[in-house]
């Protein structure tokens, strides 16, 4: 498995990151990923690098060729200005002589800064009740959309996977967990403006919402 880097024309401004391209390519894979370039703070390039190869590798089954037909990934990048780089990396998977593959779904939101990767109850103030009222919206999304569930919707985690978009809270759930293998990955915007009021003023969704 061989790595190789392509240029991005994203430069880097005023809280944004210059992303570089990677690209992971065999007989049976080809897997694309940015690194950050330019940052000012080489220790938190380095950070910020090493956790989006790992986040990008754990979803690389090890196996290999030897058992898959196809690896197949790309990324996209949700929000990348006011120090705030979110990212979300999706890997398809389909085993030698399998009806059905599997799409499986991580991002990362980073302070380009510091380096810290926001898990999702720390973009939420303490004893906002976040988790309750993100729960009803996504339980009405869910309700408009008519999807068929495998199990009751019983609300959200501290830890649920998400990434941040220009205007919205983007939270999904992999595939299987709530819904069959052919609704695929749903996900479930959240406006800025419904929560503002939940969010910490010091954290990335706050420095969002301040002007570019």
């Amino acid at each position: 498995m061989s790595a190789k880097g392509d240029g991005v024309n994203m430069p880097g401004s005023n809280g944004t990151a210059t992303l570089t391209e990677v690209k992971i390519q065999n007989q049976c894979t080809n897997v694309t990923y940015p690194q950050v370039t330019g940052l000012k703070d080489k220790a938190v390039e380095s950070h910020i690098n090493d956790l989006i190869k790992k986040t990008v590798l754990d979803l690389i089954p090890p196996e290999g060729c030897d058992v898959y037909a196809e690896i197949f990934g790309n990324y996209q990048v949700g929000v990348n200005r006011n120090g705030v780089l979110s990212i979300k990396f999706d890997v398809y998977t389909i085993r030698i002589q399998a009806a059905n593959g599997l799409n499986v779904q991580k991002s990362i939101t980073v302070d380009l800064e510091t380096g810290k990767n926001y898990r999702l109850h720390q973009l939420f103030r303490n004893n906002s009740d976040y988790k309750i009222i993100l729960s009803r919206m996504i339980r009405q999304m869910i309700e408009e959309r008519q999807l068929p569930l495998l199990k009751e919707f019983t609300g959200i985690t501290d830890y649920e996977n998400f990434y941040l978009t220009g205007n919205s809270l983007v939270i999904y759930f992999q595939e299987i967990t709530y819904l069959p293998h052919y609704a695929g990955i749903q996900e479930f915007p959240i406006p800025y403006r419904q929560i503002r009021n939940l969010i910490k003023s010091d954290g990335p969704i706050a420095r969002l919402l301040q002007d570019p």
